[in-house]
């Protein structure tokens, strides 16, 4: 006679999950107390400003986000006074799609220390989030002590607290596009394009990889995600137009305006030109052209191609949209952070022991080198040029290097 051995279920008490759910909240409530109190102590968050003050005079009292009084109420909320463009001070418009509103209208209603403090709290947990998918993305192991590692370097690091301080939405923004590709690498096509839409709401973000996601789902046959992606961008401006039917002039105009009151850095490309006076003009055309032709030959090996080719061509597409995309921010540089794990990945898998040191010897110059560089370049309360430089130019060497592995011997 046949024995059997007992079927055992290991069912999680109730209490454990309530006992972890309580942690993570007591935790998020401490973090957004210590916000709220870095708030009141030091006023600023000014890329937050403009947008919250555009959501707050919206809900509050009517006002088109794109009109004079409400850049009038920010300017006089950081200065005291109007801003004066002519000496460069920022003029903080709403400059943004209206469409963005979906994430800035829920602070409208909150005085503005409690909203940033809240949405400081929102960035922090977005740059948490960010890592595992980056990791995931680079398929780049990583738990324990190496995880809490990665999430200190990205969060605590300069682009990280940059990103927090200022009140930057790119941080947010990141979260968004690295979950719409971990969503197409899982085959859930039309929630993927559905995500990424919503990152249309900064545009210079995403205004060469949502392109790029298009071509390569036609190429490859995903209509869900043609279908998700074009029906989620048709939403939000149909919704918007109905909402405020003029607002693509309004910013479109703000738009325009954004140059003639910030620093005139132009791209990276462009102060990579300014380091040669008297070839500034025609090699600022040159590398622009050049890198351009670059990328298409990029999209044109991804045409048709799986997986691998198509993540490959998408960080290389966002390593070349912050080096030409025109007063790109150093936050934006945290949806590098995929491509630096996959860097570092290949370094492990080429190089062995000596990779992992390697890795953690770059991790430890980017992590420190940022700092010191911030330091010994800042001029006044301004970041210097030289900010712009760094990681692109490791993102994008560091690509160029790893290519032929991750296409062949990481995904044979």
């Amino acid at each position: 006679m046949a024995s059997s051995k007992p079927h055992v279920t290991l069912n999680t008490p109730p209490w454990v999950y309530l006992g972890a759910g309580l942690m993570v909240l007591v935790t998020l409530v401490a973090l957004a107390e210590v916000n709220y109190r870095f708030a009141l102590a030091n006023p600023g968050g000014n890329d937050f400003l403009a947008r919250w003050m555009g959501a707050h005079m919206w809900l509050k009292e009517g006002l088109n986000p794109y009109d004079e009084r409400v850049s009038l109420a920010s300017q006089m909320v950081i200065y005291g006074r109007p801003a004066d463009a002519s000496r460069g001070e920022d003029i903080a418009h709403f400059v943004y799609p209206l469409f963005s509103m979906l994430f800035f209208v829920p602070f409208g209603l909150l005085d503005y220390p409690l909203a940033r403090a809240l949405w400081m709290t929102l960035l922090e947990i977005a740059l948490v989030a960010v890592v595992p998918l980056s990791l995931h993305l680079a398929g780049y192991p990583a738990r324990g002590k190496a995880l809490l590692a990665w999430v200190l370097f990205t969060i605590l690091g300069y682009i990280g607290i940059r990103t927090i301080v200022l009140g930057q939405f790119a941080g947010l923004n990141v979260l968004l596009i690295l979950t719409g590709l971990v969503l197409i690498y899982n085959r859930s096509d039309l929630a993927a394009g559905l995500v990424l839409a919503l990152t249309a709401s900064k545009p210079q973000m995403t205004f060469l990889l949502l392109p790029l996601v298009l071509l390569w789902a036609f190429s490859t046959r995903r209509w869900h995600l043609v279908g998700g992606l074009l029906g989620g961008l048709v939403g939000l401006i149909l919704g918007s137009l109905a909402l405020i039917p003029t607002w693509p002039q309004q910013f479109l105009r703000q738009l325009m305006e954004y140059p003639t009151y910030t620093d005139r850095i132009g791209s990276v490309l462009s102060i990579v030109a300014g380091l040669f006076p008297n070839l500034e003009t025609p090699l600022n055309t040159l590398l622009h052209a050049g890198f351009m032709l670059f990328l298409g030959l990029i999209w044109r090996q991804m045409w048709g191609k799986g997986w691998p080719d198509f993540l490959y061509a998408a960080l290389q597409t966002l390593v070349i949209t912050n080096l030409i995309a025109p007063r790109t921010a150093t936050p934006h540089y945290t949806a590098l952070l995929p491509a630096v794990f996959l860097i570092f990945r290949a370094l492990e898998a080429r190089w062995g022991q000596w990779g992992t040191y390697a890795v953690w010897g770059w991790a430890l110059l980017l992590f420190v080198g940022h700092w010191v560089l911030f330091l010994v370049t800042l001029v006044g309360d301004m970041e210097s040029t030289w900010m712009y430089l760094p990681l692109p130019f490791f993102c994008l060497i560091g690509l160029l290097w790893a290519r032929r592995w991750w296409l062949t011997e990481a995904h044979p």
